[in-house]
């Protein structure tokens, strides 16, 4: 065992170096969540105990449960109980987005780049690399912990207690080892970080889907889901200790199974095969969008169809949101029938307005994978046997831009038309199909001027493109979070989400229709000028 892991520390010493700029932006916005939601939480419960009410009966609704899990059933609800209710779900997301591309990144994509084998040809063991990487994952989720805990001590919510606090940061912990652990697992049953990845995010998508199925109609199977056991841990409440053990029993099997395939296969090989090609390329793939879609046809598709589930799944639960006001009695007093439809149709849209960011920031998230492939594919040497060739860099560089934005707007498409129409079917009222215009109207000019600023950083600043997606996050949560922390109006408006924030209550605003359609052309015009520009392999 010492054998196989000789001058693991080497490793471990050089993956901190290396990944520590995006650890330490990731470690930023985990803590920046943790204290402000603690924060405006506690301000909000001091505020008296309308408006504690009124916060707790809106995270019951089932649209925000299916958002961002269920909350306990207790008596009464303080402000730490309220917290783990609306935070462990969406904490648990963020963190798996961190670590399970750093995971892969440190052992698939270290092999793939030929680095590894270089490494490896020193005095380095087989599994120095898996081992180097589940330190790094242990030391940084260590680091988490703590800097959860003093947020959490310091800012003092009420209901809460050091030992409430301390399980409450130690869940996050074995949270980031479990996903941490997935991935590296995955890094070793595929030859390629592609597969490794859209595995991983397959995982993590059933995991949330399985988990918000269960958590608005049958809570009992939320154990079905590896993110709901840690909704069972009940934090604040019962402290559960033994859904934290399973979790951590689970990543250590996990880590385990990793190791040992790590040990007995082949560098550069994995355990599941690839489909042999046919030994003659078709005439097809002699352009540069045909080779394209044939080496991402498989993410696109899946993109596809994870989006057509999670709108079918989201659509599935607006039944019951305009339903909250017929329950009130004091709705049901103040207004006549046709007053309540109507509230009701304007409480549905608004959930469809918080949905929308997240399927726009979904199809962001597949348009610019494929925009970003320019600058893999152009790092591991793929693209220099084609400029080699007649091509010209102009050529390759539009046909990764275009694919991006195109990508981007039929995954969009597919879970706004799943979204709608699945909500129709359980909708008393069904909506007027101008409201489909209206998202579709405000989200696709989004989806392009995103993916246009991140074309614009790979032409321009290769090396400065992750901090898309910071940009991108950082929008999104402060668009879903602005109402609940009670952010200002126009707090979003540095993004496009801000920007489509009232769609599909109202249509999108002209001028910034405007702003969206002007930006992506001359972005994207940048994007393609720059690239011209770069060398080689940046």
């Amino acid at each position: 065992m010492r054998h196989s892991n000789r001058n693991a520390g080497y490793l471990l010493r050089a993956n901190l170096k290396q990944n520590l700029k995006f650890s330490l932006i990731w470690l930023v916005i985990l803590i920046m969540m943790i204290a402000s939601g603690a924060g405006k939480l506690e301000a909000a419960f001091a505020g008296g105990a309308s408006g504690s009410k009124e916060i707790v009966k809106m995270l019951r609704a089932p649209g925000m449960a299916a958002m961002f899990g269920a909350m306990p059933k207790v008596d009464t609800y303080n402000t730490a109980i309220v917290f783990a209710g609306v935070m462990v779900v969406f904490m648990i997301i963020l963190q798996a987005l961190w670590v399970m591309p750093l995971m892969i990144r440190n052992t698939r994509g270290q092999e793939e780049s030929g680095l590894l084998e270089m490494v490896r040809a020193r005095n380095v063991g087989r599994t120095a690399a898996i081992t180097a990487a589940s330190l790094e994952l242990l030391i940084d989720s260590a680091i988490m912990g703590i800097l959860y805990f003093v947020s959490l001590a310091a800012v003092n919510m009420g209901g809460t207690d050091l030992y409430g606090d301390f399980l409450f940061s130690l869940g996050m912990v074995i949270a980031n080892l479990l996903f941490g652990a997935i991935a590296l697992l995955f890094a070793q049953l595929t030859n390629n970080t592609r597969t490794a990845n859209m595995l991983s995010y397959m995982v993590l998508t059933a995991a949330y889907l399985v988990r918000l199925v269960t958590d608005i109609q049958h809570q009992n199977l939320t154990w079905l889901s590896p993110i709901g056991w840690f909704e069972k841990a009940n934090f604040y409440t019962d402290n559960n200790v033994w859904a934290l053990g399973l979790a951590l029993l689970v990543s250590i099997l996990l880590a385990a199974s990793a190791t040992m395939i790590a040990r007995n296969r082949d560098l550069g090989a994995g355990i599941i095969a690839e489909r042999t090609g046919r030994a003659k390329a078709a005439g097809w793939l002699r352009s540069i969008p045909a080779l394209l879609w044939r080496t991402e046809r498989g993410l696109f598709a899946g993109w596809l169809i994870g989006a057509v589930v999670f709108g079918g799944v989201m659509g599935s639960v607006l039944g019951g949101v305009g339903d909250i006001l017929k329950t009130n009695p004091l709705y049901r007093k103040i207004l006549d029938v046709g007053q309540i439809n109507a509230a009701n149709q304007t409480m549905v849209l608004s959930f469809l307005g918080m949905y929308l960011g997240i399927f726009v920031a979904l199809a962001v998230t597949a348009g610019v994978q494929v925009a970003f492939r320019l600058k893999r594919d152009d790092n591991l040497g793929y693209l220099s046997v084609i400029h080699a060739e007649k091509p010209t860099r102009t050529t390759i560089s539009v046909s990764y831009y275009c694919f991006g934005p195109l990508a981007g707007v039929f995954v969009l498409s597919a879970g706004l038309l799943a979204l709608f129409f699945t909500g129709n079917t359980v909708l008393s009222h069904p909506l007027p199909l101008k409201y489909l215009g209206r998202l579709f109207a405000a989200s696709v000019p989004a989806v392009i001027s995103f993916i246009a600023l991140g074309i614009a950083l790979v032409g321009l600043w290769p090396r400065l493109s992750s901090l898309f997606w910071l940009y991108m996050g950082a929008g999104l949560i402060v668009q879903i979070f602005r109402g609940l922390f009670d952010l200002p109006k126009h707090a979003g408006n540095f993004t496009p989400f801000g920007w489509i924030a009232n769609v599909p209550v109202e249509n999108v605003d002209q001028t910034w229709l405007i702003v969206m359609v002007v930006s992506a052309i001359v972005l994207f015009i940048l994007g393609i000028a720059g690239y011209r520009r770069q060398d080689l392999s940046l």
